[in-house]
């Protein structure tokens, strides 16, 4: 209750109050993510650049050994589960011995995830992020300080690069899940400025064709260098640029996150911001992360996360072929994910990438795909996972579209689950739809889709429904 009210309080504030607040959270947060150890992690990713396969390899074992053995040691989850199967982290030594250690469920951490924290850290000391990826499923992680700044790093050094760019340095706009601005708002702005990290980050929704127009003018108006969000959110802006005949915004590159990335979505961004568009993948959990390269091919960095893609039976495939993707983190420190079921199905590459480097490709990802509900207004609202936050006594959901202005929230309740988390849900909801007609519906099970993938979305409106 207490964040809700600050919420309602930040939204009354006069804009260049809020712009005062986001940029002091920007210093704060700025301090770690941006601090002396984000630029030693940037020096250790550009002194890897020039390694072979091979020594990628060799450093991925090293670092798996490491991580196995301060879980089985320093995490309760793992020692239980090491002494239940008479597993010696000693002996861990291969990919092939790593797989003596069972796949991880996202439910399994989430039903406490306190005992996969390392146990020589002070919980209350770590950042508490959250996540739910694309089941819908509400996960909360912790990491150190020094994981926020090699997350950050990362992002800069294999994503943002690739066309000269990065965070802090170089004016951007951003288009994220945060609510910078009152659902109810019903005029510009719908952004605030954070000069700390010379970033104008846009509310990703209010994107309706009455508001796209003022985005477009606040965005020329800012003469960013690059632009980042939800595929789905640039890509508004971008078809609105397009259709209305706008004079295109000139910017380096265009990076997108957390949805697929679509070649029309591609041409558009092109038209309307002159560049190219760079697409990203990874999890909160840090047990993958991949990002595209001036090629166009998706590359691992096989530093953060050791990748296994495996049939149904749990057997490996060969690349080029579909499977589960399974991550063991080699950078989550507090709390680690020791083949842990990320939820997407993916192929790795067969081929070395033109561009030369010898990071390994991620083919293509399946089952990534967010649905995107339609308002009556004339709005597409992607990236929904921040609906379920604040919500604890879920096992599982799927929030489904009938009709403009009727959803439901199927729910598997978890023992714990209230009445509370119910309001909660239709509260997220109802703040990035507008007023509609919102329940919640107790379910005992959710359906799978004929491939085993979760839908943490699903949209049932027709065609002839959906606005152009």
């Amino acid at each position: 209750m207490a964040s809700e009210f600050l919420q309602k309080l930040y939204w009354s504030m006069p804009y260049f109050v809020k712009c005062w607040m986001a940029t002091r959270h920007g210093r704060k947060s700025g301090k770690a993510r941006f601090g002396g150890e984000y630029d030693r992690v940037l020096a250790e990713i550009a002194g890897r650049d020039s390694w072979s396969l091979d020594q990628f390899q060799a450093y991925q074992l090293e670092q798996m050994r490491i991580r196995v053995t301060d879980a089985a040691a320093y995490v309760p989850f793992y020692r239980a589960l090491f002494a239940k199967h008479g597993l010696d982290a000693a002996s861990i030594q291969t990919v092939e011995d790593l797989r003596q250690i069972p796949i991880l469920d996202k439910q399994t951490v989430r039903e406490d995830p306190v005992a996969f924290v390392d146990e020589r850290l002070d919980v209350a000391t770590l950042v508490k992020g959250h996540t739910s990826g694309t089941t819908g499923t509400p996960l909360d992680c912790y990491r150190t300080v020094r994981q926020e700044a090699v997350a950050f790093a990362f992002a800069d050094a294999r994503h943002h690069d690739v066309a000269g760019v990065r965070r802090r340095r170089n004016r951007s706009v951003s288009l994220g899940g945060h609510l910078v601005a009152s659902p109810t708002r019903a005029k510009p702005p719908f952004w605030v400025l954070n000069r700390a990290w010379n970033q104008l980050y846009m509310s990703s929704y209010h994107l309706s064709p009455e508001y796209l127009g003022h985005y477009v003018d606040a965005i020329r108006k800012y003469r960013p260098e690059y632009i980042e969000g939800y595929p789905s959110s640039v890509y508004a802006i971008a078809q609105y640029m397009v259709d209305t005949g706008c004079e295109p915004i000139p910017m380096a590159a265009a990076f997108t996150t957390a949805e697929n990335l679509f070649d029309h979505q591609r041409d558009a961004i092109a038209k309307a911001f002159c560049c190219r568009a760079f697409s990203q993948y990874g999890c909160g959990e840090q047990a993958a992360f991949a990002a595209e390269c001036e090629v166009g091919s998706m590359h691992l960095s096989p530093e953060i996360a050791l990748i296994e893609v495996l049939d149904e039976d749990g057997r490996p495939v060969a690349p080029g072929e579909t499977g589960q993707l399974i991550g063991t983190s080699l950078v989550n420190e507090a709390q680690p994910f020791i083949r842990y079921r990320v939820g997407d199905r993916v192929a790795l590459g067969t081929e070395p990438c033109p561009c030369g480097r010898t990071l390994p490709v991620l083919d293509h990802v399946e089952g990534r795909i967010d649905a995107v509900l339609f308002t009556r207004d004339g709005r597409r609202v992607g990236r929904l996972d921040p609906v379920f936050k604040g919500a604890e006594g879920i096992a599982e959901a799927q929030i489904v579209q009938d009709d403009l202005d009727h959803f439901r929230i199927r729910v598997v309740p978890a023992a714990n689950y209230t009445e509370a988390d119910g309001k909660v849900l239709i509260e997220n909801l109802s703040q990035r739809t507008g007023p509609a007609d919102i329940r919640v519906e107790l379910v005992d099970t959710i359906e799978r889709t004929p491939a085993g993938k979760f839908r943490a979305v699903v949209c049932n409106l027709p065609d002839e429904q959906r606005p152009a």
